[in-house]
């Protein structure tokens, strides 16, 4: 059971992790939104890598999907974009809880509401949505009933999906990070640095956390820009967090507890990177990654989104 709460709490922050970014710099030389015209239809390539490594043994998962949006209205109040999932590849045995329900939910309009600027606002139809997907949750609690960890996995998103913003969290950080970079403003070569709370893996409060914010590219002549961001938890933070989690998990002392991680290196890091048509308002190619040491378990998560048009 120890391990099992260890795995369910680590899951649920695949789950429930929301992209944001805090207020940038007004002083800038390039502004992302988008530029898009009622009945724009754009197709996308989604690819979500999971590697877990316990010990010497390395697990990993790939699962892809093709999706699509389309610009269903565009008023003063913002855009609604229609997206829809057409196709998906799970990979066997999948452990990201997200992808094991999007991949059930081919052809279930999601309509999001967007600002003017591009930035998210709500899921609009969730009521809709969630009928949708507490069949799915029902249908893999069912189906798990001789995987205790995954069943419970199931069971408890079956809990974060009862709400609107339960609902929003767990299906909707794809299609959350394409939007990721719309709605600000950017300098070239001129970092910015933000102070954010990032969530906890382990259910303790929020850590302290540092946001780099970089246009690292800027091509004018083909409207071509490159944002990439990078979030960094101190080391010594995330592993007097483990100690204290473990501790009331195990049983043990902390003593014992620090002997048993000396040789790992506790970390837990973000970096992302969006290649973006500004003059259209496309992500191009993006690509995010979350790298999580937590000595007990250490896995690397990845989500691709590139264009298909």
């Amino acid at each position: 059971m120890r391990r099992k709460t260890i795995l369910l709490l680590t899951a649920l922050f695949q789950l429930t992790f929301a992209f944001a970014q805090s207020q940038l710099s007004t002083d800038t030389s390039g502004k992302v939104f988008p530029h898009w015209k009622k009945g724009e239809i754009h197709a996308v390539a989604i690819k979500s890598t999971t590697d877990d490594i316990a010990g010497s043994k390395d697990s990993k998962y790939i699962t892809t999907f093709n999706a699509k949006f389309a610009v269903a209205e565009k008023d003063t109040s913002g855009y609604t974009t229609e997206w829809t999932y057409t196709k998906a590849t799970l990979a066997p045995d999948e452990v990201t809880l997200e992808n094991n329900i999007l991949a059930n939910l081919l052809n279930t309009k999601l309509l999001i509401k967007l600002s003017l600027t591009g930035r998210f606002v709500e899921l609009i139809n969730w009521e809709e949505v969630k009928v949708a997907a507490d069949k799915v949750v029902d249908k893999l609690i069912a189906g798990t009933e001789n995987n205790p960890i995954m069943n419970m996995q199931f069971k408890a998103a079956k809990q974060l999906i009862a709400t609107k913003q339960g609902l929003e969290v767990a299906l909707l950080k794809q299609i959350k990070f394409y939007n990721l970079s719309f709605g600000y403003n950017y300098k070239t070569n001129h970092p910015q640095t933000n102070k954010l709370k990032f969530p906890n893996p382990l259910g303790g409060q929020p850590f302290d956390a540092i946001e780099k914010v970089s246009l690292t590219t800027l091509d004018n002549a083909k409207s071509i820009c490159v944002i990439e961001t990078a979030k960094n938890i101190d080391g010594p933070t995330v592993k007097n967090e483990v100690i204290e989690y473990l501790k009331k998990v195990l049983k043990k002392d902390a003593a014992t507890i620090e002997v048993e991680l000396k040789n790992e290196k506790l970390a837990i890091n973000e970096s992302s990177m969006q290649q973006i048509d500004f003059s259209k308002g496309i992500v191009q190619k993006s690509n995010f990654t979350r790298k999580m040491n937590l000595g007990f378990q250490n896995r690397t998560t990845s989500l691709e989104i590139e264009s298909a048009d």
